[in-house]
């Protein structure tokens, strides 16, 4: 067992907390993998104001679904308590990194995160937000290159951080019949 790990006693406990893990990990690439393009995208895009102005806001709103979907995905491995999906980003973003680390032994990672990069996803999700309920036209974002490159940064810090947690991230069972784990796998 690594320090790095959480290990379950119930079988089906193990085999759901897998479940949630394995989702987790394909839906978080699959998210991301359509995020970096979409900044690629964006970035040639930079000389031509109209489609570098859709494409920022496209890539500020997709930044959040990444991040709201990882969000739901880790509270599947191991909720944080009286977790709701309907809690506010602040409170779910923090409980449930806080949450994974202490599980995982990793909380210096979402600590340092907090201190040094979390204002910056802050501001962002405050422009994500106008964005998604605006309430006047300059709701509707007119980008400049710092505001991207700003977002890009942001991108890279979470995914940094959130790569940081996942590294030498174990979930073992301690059973005294294997046969009750190979029969949870048959299903």
């Amino acid at each position: 067992m690594s320090e790095h790990s959480k290990t379950y006693k119930d079988p089906e406990e193990f085999r759901n907390a897998n479940l949630a893990l394995l989702g987790f990990q394909k839906r978080h690439n699959v998210i991301r993998k359509d995020y970096q393009l979409l900044l690629n995208i964006t970035e040639t895009f930079q000389g031509e104001e109209e489609k570098f102005n859709s494409l920022y806001r496209a890539s500020l709103k997709g930044f959040f679904s990444l991040i709201e979907s990882d969000i739901f995905g880790l509270n599947q491995v191991d909720k944080y308590e009286a977790y709701d999906d309907k809690h506010r980003f602040e409170d779910r973003f923090k409980k449930t990194f806080k949450r994974i680390c202490q599980t995982w032994s990793k909380e210096e990672i979402i600590q340092q995160y907090l201190d040094s990069k979390y204002s910056k996803l802050k501001s962002i999700k405050n422009k994500r937000d106008k964005l998604v309920h605006p309430k006047d036209t300059g709701d509707i974002i007119v980008a400049s290159k710092e505001e991207f490159i700003e977002l890009k940064f942001a991108f890279d810090d979470y995914n940094e951080m959130l790569h940081s947690i996942m590294n030498n991230f174990f979930i073992d069972i301690n059973v005294k019949d294997l046969n009750e784990i190979k029969d949870l796998f048959k299903k």
